[in-house]
């Protein structure tokens, strides 16, 4: 599997993650109207009658209590242990002076780290932690690993948007013959086949899969007498030359 060969020129660590979308109520949109339309009037009658018709949509047991939501739908574990790893490949990756297979030996070059510092973190028991969501609290050395391996989800997940990036990159090098331009063009039909070649998904799911494979082979490898620091990316260059 070619790895590299594409350019490189986006930045894919100013990663914003957005866990919870707020949605207007329908006593919030009624108000609204009432509020932005400078020629109604309205009596208080009418608006004590919207006000009953909005209880109806929206009964008060329907209130949701956003922090709440918000705990349950974050791993604080797991996002610590994705922001340790991109902060420690922000060190090795940088000026946009590498490619994908840079890419993929640092993700798993980080992870490889951080799982060592769980497992030493781990010796004496428990490790405590203290989130700003959920607060204090001990992690099992499994609940820490289990983040991880939420973090290294998430890290492949920036793998994936890497590459369609670069391969974006790719095809808007020339605007003239780009698809996207021809696109509508009767003279210049472009066929479903040209796009499938310029954004190849093949590509993102073998890089993918080669990640899983190497993490699988590195976990392995751990737990053998032979084990040594830098396993990880020995191993992920093993199954990248077999490709």
């Amino acid at each position: 599997m070619a790895i590299n060969g594409v350019g490189h020129n986006y930045d894919y660590f100013g990663t914003t993650t957005n866990y919870i979308r707020g949605k207007a109520t329908v006593r919030e949109a009624i108000s609204k109207t009432v509020e932005q339309s400078a020629n109604l009037s309205i009596s208080d009658a009418g608006r004590n009658m919207l006000r009953e018709m909005a209880s109806k949509f929206e009964p008060d047991s329907d209130y949701t209590n956003v922090r709440e939501l918000t705990i349950q739908n974050t791993n604080e574990v797991a996002w610590e242990h994705y922001t340790a790893m991109r902060d420690i490949s922000s060190l090795t990756l940088k000026d946009g002076n590498y490619n994908v297979e840079d890419v993929m030996k640092s993700i798993m070059d980080t992870y490889e780290t951080r799982y060592n510092e769980i497992v030493k973190e781990h010796e004496n028991g428990d490790r405590e932690v203290s989130y700003e969501l959920t607060g204090k609290r001990s992690l099992t050395l499994d609940e820490d690993l289990a983040g991880l391996d939420e973090a290294f989800k998430m890290r492949l997940a920036n793998l994936e948007g890497y590459i369609t990036c670069q391969q974006t990159n790719k095809a808007f090098e020339n605007a003239d013959s780009s698809w996207y331009f021809r696109r509508n063009s009767p003279q210049n039909e472009v066929k479903t086949q040209d796009k499938a070649q310029m954004f190849d998904t093949k590509y993102q799911k073998t890089a993918v899969s080669i990640m899983e494979q190497a993490k699988e082979k590195f976990l392995v490898a751990f737990k053998s007498i032979n084990y040594k620091q830098g396993t990880a990316t020995s191993i992920l260059s093993d199954i990248m030359k077999k490709c």
